[in-house]
């Protein structure tokens, strides 16, 4: 396919290619750009159709869902990779896709290849927490001290094997990248950088992200 497939993580499925209002700066971002970009639910997810008309990327949401045990005694909210079986078998057979996770996105992407996950102390929001880079990034290009904003529980505590820290928080893992392959995931919300309190530092993140797979004007 042309353009970007955007997989919207969230429980609630509501409809095929429905955009929830709090996903709305991804295509907003999207069209400045010229890309196209359609929304897809992880239930709707078809590994072989995907493969035989691969995305130019895939950028994988956040989540009210923990991939563990719900540390507030929601069982509703508890999830496991089975329920992401056809995103885990997409990922398998379009290695050289990029992928941008986010949040529980990130979390997933880490998890699904062999990372570690924890609880912090308390839930974590802020409109503006300070990232600290630990190297040089194009996802963090014209931001030497990037303030974003935070809203979950769960944390990396372990990246995956073949990933490599970029980006720290005193929370922890704020952002990683495979050494191979094009894959990336960050622990913040860019795409809720328009809030109240929140920096553009997050829009600058999509954009420099999603710059690359543009169509040459």
């Amino acid at each position: 396919m042309q353009g970007l497939l955007f997989v919207d993580l969230w429980p609630e499925d509501e409809g095929a290619g429905r955009w929830k209002p709090r996903f709305a700066a991804i295509p907003r971002i999207a069209a400045t750009l010229g890309i196209a970009i359609r929304v897809e639910h992880f239930t709707r997810i078809d590994p072989t159709s995907l493969a035989d008309d691969r995305p130019q990327g895939i950028i994988l949401s956040g989540s009210r869902s923990n991939l563990l045990e719900d540390p507030a005694g929601d069982p509703e909210d508890g999830v496991s990779l089975p329920e992401f079986a056809g995103l885990t078998a997409t990922l398998a057979r379009v290695p050289e896709v990029p992928v941008l996770g986010i949040c529980f996105g990130f979390q997933y992407l880490m998890f699904a290849a062999g990372g570690t996950l924890s609880p912090l102390p308390e839930m974590r929001r802020e409109s503006a927490w300070p990232i600290e880079l630990i190297e040089p990034d194009p996802l963090f290009a014209g931001l030497p001290a990037p303030r974003c904003v935070e809203n979950h529980l769960w944390r990396v505590d372990q990246p995956a094997p073949g990933y490599r820290v970029i980006a720290r928080s005193s929370d922890g893992i704020e952002a990683a990248r495979h050494q191979e392959l094009p894959r990336a995931g960050v622990q913040f919300h860019p795409e809720y950088h328009d809030r109240p309190g929140a920096t553009s530092d997050g829009e600058r993140i999509l954009i420099n992200w999603m710059s690359p797979l543009a169509p040459r004007r």
